[in-house]
């Protein structure tokens, strides 16, 4: 159990809140019951930004909180899980484009290339890119909001019980938000990408400028992961929930990260290695990998860390790091992983197609991901002809995995493929 899973446990075993949710559709909790009580700080029991954050408990019983007031919190039933907006397969896979900037970024010494960006500087070179005036089609745009700020007043009704929230001066944030003549857009912004996130994130702000300006509100969702801008724009409305994709896109700035591979010549150049001594990855997302790389170059972390800077639980925080591991970019030294020479190179290559490269590279000295990628070369790049039962044949023949392990492990040797396909030019 984690931490939060433990200290709500204990919550509720020592209230009768649960009882009152179930009966009711909801509950109000202070913070500082939630303090005494649970024995935990209330800022990281009340952060369940994505639906795998929520507390075990809070998952069973389909409950979800929200702050009402500086010091209370609201706890109720969302069976219909509208309080998170979830991703679909094509919303997070979009094609990526080649946005060539207005201006030359090279000319900031601080601009620091695919290197290290944190998602103050993401978005502060969309903007100075005009990438981001490009996707919403607005040029007349002036940085007008940013950071946190306490709320005025507005409300809304819950989506179960059509018990009315009034909502006072609680703390909301703003990564950042553009004003023009017209319009006012607000970032929620992310480094790596989510399947799905709190509409809090979004629908607090939405309700704080609709009652400060007639103007149109634009809420905006941004994700920045190895060198990619995902954006999605949102409709909003004030009833609860409704919340809808309006478009989306995917930019890269001035250069492709997909790269041109001669994949025969790789086979030939790369010598393979051992199976390293280390769990067989079991996280899906490559890119979110590259992004811990970088995430790492400030500092080593724990899991726990991990899992709070990509807003997931403890366990894939160990997952993640591990794959790092399993890739030869990654240490892991008295539970906190740190960077292997490896990584501390690959964190200085700008190039966004020359980091796929090295990713490439790295797949190709272990055995299993070797045999895989040349059974997909020899099947055209057609991946849907290589199915789970030939992956979990190659995992369980060149790894110490047995059991049904090799073929619940056989997802992420096919997600990483698709990867390739998607990063990669195969001649």
């Amino acid at each position: 159990m984690t931490k939060n899973d433990l200290a709500w446990s204990t919550f509720f075993e020592e209230t009768d809140t649960l009882e009152t949710i179930l009966h009711k559709g909801f509950a109000y909790v202070s913070a500082t019951d939630l303090k005494n009580i649970g024995k935990r700080e209330p800022r990281l029991m009340a952060k369940h930004d994505t639906l795998r954050q929520r507390p075990k408990i809070f998952r069973e019983n389909n409950i979800v909180l929200f702050p009402v007031r500086n010091g209370e919190y609201v706890l109720f039933l969302d069976s219909a899980k509208k309080s998170y907006y979830e991703f679909s397969r094509q919303e997070l896979e979009i094609p990526v484009s080649v946005y060539q900037s207005k201006v030359d970024l090279y000319q900031f010494d601080s601009y620091p290339g695919s290197q290290n960006f944190s998602e103050s500087q993401a978005i502060d070179f969309a903007f100075i890119s005009s990438l981001f005036k490009t996707f919403v089609g607005d040029k007349n745009l002036s940085l007008s909001i940013r950071g946190r700020m306490y709320s005025g007043k507005f409300d809304f009704l819950l989506p179960l019980s059509n018990h009315k929230i009034n909502v006072s001066g609680v703390q909301i944030e703003v990564d950042a938000g553009y004003e023009s003549p017209n319009a006012i857009y607000l970032l929620e912004a992310k480094v790596g990408r989510r399947k799905d996130f709190n509409i809090r994130q979004l629908y607090y702000p939405y309700l704080e400028w609709s009652h400060r300006s007639k103007k149109r509100i634009v809420p905006i969702f941004l994700a920045y992961s190895h060198s990619k801008y995902y954006f999605y724009e949102f409709n909003l409305s004030k009833n609860f929930g409704e919340l809808g994709l309006k478009k989306s896109a995917c930019y890269s700035i001035n250069e492709s990260p997909v790269a041109r591979v001669n994949l025969s010549t790789l086979l030939r150049s790369t010598k393979v290695e051992k199976e390293p001594v280390c769990p067989y990855p079991q996280a899906n997302d490559l890119d979110k990998i590259i992004d811990l790389i970088t995430f790492l170059d400030s500092g080593e972390r724990n899991k726990e860390k991990i899992a709070e800077y990509f807003e997931f639980n403890e366990r894939q925080g160990d997952y993640y790091g591990n794959a790092g591991r399993y890739l030869g970019f990654l240490k892991k030294d008295n539970a906190r992983f740190k960077l292997t020479k490896l990584g501390k190179a690959f964190v200085e290559i700008r190039s966004p197609s020359e980091k796929t490269t090295v990713i490439i590279k790295q797949l190709l000295k272990r055995p299993t991901f070797r045999k895989a990628i040349q059974n997909l070369f020899d099947k055209n790049y057609k991946l849907d002809k290589i199915n789970n039962t030939e992956i979990s044949s190659i995992i369980a023949n060149n790894t110490i995995l047995t059991g049904s392990t090799p073929a619940r492990r056989a997802s992420t040797v096919r997600k990483w493929l698709s990867w390739i396909l998607q990063n990669g030019i195969f001649s």
